[in-house]
């Protein structure tokens, strides 16, 4: 026998040469003993129960044997077991010859009845244990299926398959795969770093006719090849070597080999078509996301623009035709559709931002209460008609947070609030403990949610049906909203009031372990 790892071991020949006699004289000398056995339970049979045929005893022998130690140990048994009989039960005793035709017929009855059941159970222990090894083999692959399932990388499968073959089989094993019409060495078990040409030329021959290689005449060839194949096509080859020549691998491993084969090839197109499917998928979001971002350009840009050059050529050309209020009132115009193209360029630069993962977050101790303040002023003017209510907690501790990006995370709120919420109604921020939590809410009095939008309201260039007959909107505040308060380490939650109609967003930071303080100033330092 090799070694399976090809190692060198310090004189292995003589041990090996000294076992293999004992190994081969072993089941005749057990097939001896059991017919010795045999022999002395029927003289006690004999002695004491005067029992005339005792050949059963010796028939049961030589079907242990048979059942124990194969075929050919079983016919030894049964030479034993005629010569036993012959020379003590069968006159003339302690005589080797006979003389009574019925016991000549005896004799042979008994020879040919224990060849029969001796070749019969022989068969049934061959089948017995064909049995168990296939059982065996099937208990591997599907313990290696299993594992094939777990792996989502190319490499760490053509890993796993090499190991696989290798512990299992203690064969060297490589696998190569089909790369642009080329084979390529992609995972070897033992490592190597490179193929020979006569194992690369076998390796194609076998990629190519999708037979086995190496063929007959290849003597330098140190791998025997199998085709990796799947439903329409030979992906690569897997090789079996041991102590530099091809494996010589009997039917049962040889089909372990090919089964591997064959799971890896379905794995590997597995991986292919998620890949395939993930880039399709990616090429799919780029277009979407392309069209929604050109078609958010083209009518966010060009309402306010065309408002701003027409109130502008108005003051230019007619100066004189209008009067101080209704020039103020142009020049409001412009003012207002300037600030929208600022937030929308603004949301653009944000949402930028999270994607690429570039967003600055100052976390340091900040005051809700004066966010919320800050927020509500800078939306005073988006909130037009809407009444506006704060609730605010008493003595609610200071976060670890950002306040200008959730000063933006709320106004974004108020302003999704004032497209949607219709006007007089009342919008209101309350703020305030729940648990271990620091909550914010911001309610509105609209039609709320559809339960379709719940799922998608917080995607980029998403936009509610309802939208659509109100204020326009690029569809990426609340995006913005959700990628703000992630990256302070909070949650945000869109959904329905229960007690009327109306929208509500929910956000929490966890409070603080500890009180926090506001950093010292300079001021606060020279005092």
């Amino acid at each position: 026998m090799h070694d399976p790892l090809g190692a060198s071991e310090p004189h292995p020949r003589p041990k090996r040469m000294e076992a293999q006699p004992l190994t081969r004289l072993a089941p005749y000398l057990g097939a001896s003993g059991m017919t010795a056995l045999a022999l002395l339970l029927a003289l006690l049979i004999d002695t004491y129960l005067f029992v005339a045929n005792v050949a059963l005893v010796f028939l049961t022998s030589v079907v242990l044997a048979a059942l124990r130690w194969g075929e050919l140990p079983a016919l030894f048994a049964c030479a034993l077991s005629v010569a036993s009989l012959n020379f003590f039960f069968f006159p003339p005793i302690h005589d080797l010859r006979v003389h009574d035709p019925e016991n000549v017929v005896a004799v042979l009855v008994f020879i040919g009845v224990a060849i029969l059941v001796g070749r019969f159970a022989s068969r049934a222990r061959a089948n017995a244990r064909l049995a168990e090894q296939r059982a065996t083999v099937t208990n591997k692959l599907y313990i290696f299926a299993g594992r094939l399932t777990s792996v989502d990388d190319l490499a760490d499968l053509l890993s796993l398959t090499a190991r696989q073959i290798h512990e299992a089989l203690g064969l060297n094993a490589i696998v190569l795969l089909a790369e642009r019409d080329v084979l390529a060495l992609r995972s070897a078990m033992p490592p190597i770093e490179f193929l020979g040409e006569v194992d690369l030329e076998q390796a194609e021959h076998c990629w190519r006719r999708q037979e086995s290689a190496p063929a007959a005449e290849s003597a330098s060839c140190h791998y025997l090849f199998l085709p990796l194949r799947a439903a329409n096509s030979i992906l690569g080859v897997v090789g079996v070597g041991q102590d530099g020549q091809p494996a010589s691998l009997s039917r049962e491993d040889l089909r372990f080999v090919e089964a591997i084969a064959d799971q890896v090839a379905l794995a590997i197109q597995r991986l292919t078509l998620v890949t395939e499917v993930h880039r399709a998928r990616v090429a799919a979001e780029t277009e979407r996301l392309r069209s929604a971002m050109l078609s958010a350009i083209s009518r966010d840009l060009k309402t306010p623009l065309a408002s701003i050059l027409g109130a502008a050529t108005s003051l230019a050309s007619y100066s004189s035709y209008y009067q101080q209020q209704e020039r103020d009132e142009l020049a409001e115009t412009i003012r207002e559709e300037a600030e929208r193209m600022n937030r929308f360029v603004a949301n653009l630069l944000d949402i930028t931002r999270i994607e690429s993962s570039t967003l600055e977050v100052r976390q340091e101790a900040t005051d809700i209460e004066e966010v919320i303040g800050a927020a509500a002023r800078r939306a005073r003017r988006v909130l037009g008609d809407h009444r506006l209510s704060l609730r605010i907690a008493p003595e609610l501790p200071m976060l670890a947070i950002d306040g200008v990006l959730l000063e933006q995370v709320l106004f974004n709120l108020l302003d999704n609030a004032a497209k949607y919420a219709p006007p007089g109604s009342t919008v209101e921020i309350e703020a305030g403990r729940q648990h271990d939590r620091i909550i914010i809410k911001v309610t509105d009095e609209g039609p709320g949610i559809l339960p379709q939008d719940l799922q998608r309201i917080f995607e980029k260039f998403y936009r509610s049906d309802r939208g659509r007959r109100q204020r326009a909107g690029t569809g990426l505040g609340l995006a913005i909203c959700r990628g703000f308060v992630e990256a302070m380490g909070g949650r945000i939650h869109a959904g329905n009031r229960t007690d009327h109609s109306g929208a509500v967003f929910i956000i929490a930071f966890p409070e603080p372990p500890e009180p926090l303080s506001l950093p010292a100033t300079a001021c606060d330092d020279d005092d």
